[in-house]
């Protein structure tokens, strides 16, 4: 779909629905018998398809595509497990029992910790690295912000009226007296931080923000009270009324959590692997070589496979690695429990890291480059 092409059918959705009249309070105080009449709106705005309805549930039974089953599994199927397994302090407790504590990233802070979440005050050999790979002013990177859309494939017209909105400062729309989250940013000791850290949310996606220089950022008041503004305002809020009812992020206890910045380039993400895995057994590999700024797809016999996601580019020169295979792997032992789950991994200095599990990748709305493909992995995809 071109760009005409996507304004043309934005137009006639909103013609056809009327404007979406919702914003982040609407959602929230919404009952929860309304949620799949405005999940289905919110399902034909991103893809032009229609989400099957019956007695005001989503209709298990006439849910044929990968998307449409993952709506269904955003209202209806989440469980406990998949809960705690979306914070992501507690899925480190998950990893630990399934495949062990070697492939999880150090933690320097978690606040609250009251977990006894067992943290490292320092990464010298992080610290070190990223000193004499980077001095610039350029200190902050908003991750996967509304400016970035190369490899963004999120529709814009999740929220219209309050579009992006999330990566900006949310304090201004949390009119409630202070609580105790309003406190967490500044129980953060930066005295035991390298210079380059992740500082992030528990309970979102994508509301995270990457620190390059800790003593510039801290000196430039004006871009540290921006930061705090926003995360207390992320810490304020529920994800899954702007993630498009992910339900699985409903009721996570919002914390802090900071982790060493794993990058060879401090300007560059680490390789990604990204396992696709149904009923416990992998079918789809996706490994990002972002150092080269190239992706290749495999099968789950690790053949080069072509490209199902629209408006993405992938190619397929790459040799599937052993890391890759290791890492398939373990996200068999990791998706056990699940009808489905995305294991997310990253690779630095030649190791394998676990970064999470996705239940509902891209919330359902990224497209597929053709309809058979979106059947196929629905067939897949046991309910």
């Amino acid at each position: 779909m071109n760009i005409i092409q996507d304004f043309l059918f934005k137009r006639k959705a909103k013609d056809i629905i009327g404007e979406p009249p919702w914003d982040y309070y609407f959602l929230q105080n919404l009952p929860e018998k309304e949620y799949p009449k405005y999940l289905a709106k919110l399902f034909y705005l991103n893809t032009g398809e229609k989400l099957p309805l019956s007695h005001a549930v989503i209709d298990k039974k006439k849910c044929k595509t990968f998307n449409q089953k993952l709506q269904w599994l955003k209202l209806h199927g989440v469980t406990d497990l998949m809960r705690d397994c979306t914070d992501k302090v507690k899925v480190r407790d998950f990893v630990k029992k399934k495949i062990g504590e070697e492939y999880l990233k150090p933690v320097l802070q978690i606040i609250p910790n009251e977990s006894k979440e067992t943290v490292c005050c320092h990464c010298e050999q992080t610290n070190d690295h990223l000193m004499s790979a980077w001095q610039s002013t350029d200190i902050i990177n908003d991750t996967l912000d509304c400016r970035d859309t190369q490899n963004e494939v999120v529709s814009r017209l999740r929220f219209p009226k309050f579009q992006f909105r999330e990566n900006w400062v949310l304090a201004e729309y949390n009119d409630r007296e202070s609580n105790a989250v309003s406190t967490y940013f500044d129980q953060i000791d930066f005295d035991k931080l390298p210079n380059a850290f992740v500082l992030k949310c528990n309970h979102g996606s994508k509301w995270q923000y990457i620190i390059k220089n800790k003593n510039e950022f801290i000196s430039n008041k004006r871009l540290f009270e921006l930061i705090k503004r926003n995360i207390t305002g992320w810490l304020e809020q529920e994800y899954w009324v702007w993630g498009g009812f992910e339900l699985q992020y409903k009721g996570i206890k919002p914390k802090i959590l900071i982790e060493p910045l794993f990058r060879k380039d401090i300007n560059i993400n680490a390789d990604e692997i990204f396992v696709y895995c149904f009923n416990g057994c992998p079918m789809h590999i996706v490994y990002m070589c972002n150092y080269k700024g190239i992706t290749a797809l495999y099968d789950k016999k690790f053949n080069f496979t072509e490209n199902i996601f629209a408006n993405s580019d992938f190619i397929s020169n790459i040799q599937c690695s052993r890391i890759i295979r290791f890492a398939v792997y373990l996200s068999t032992k990791l998706s056990t429990d699940f009808n489905f789950v995305r294991v997310d991994w990253l690779i630095y200095d030649n190791k394998l890291f676990f970064e999470e599990l996705t239940f509902t990748p891209y919330s359902g709305f990224r497209k597929l480059n053709k309809k058979e493909n979106d059947l196929k992995l629905g067939k897949l995809f046991k309910l």
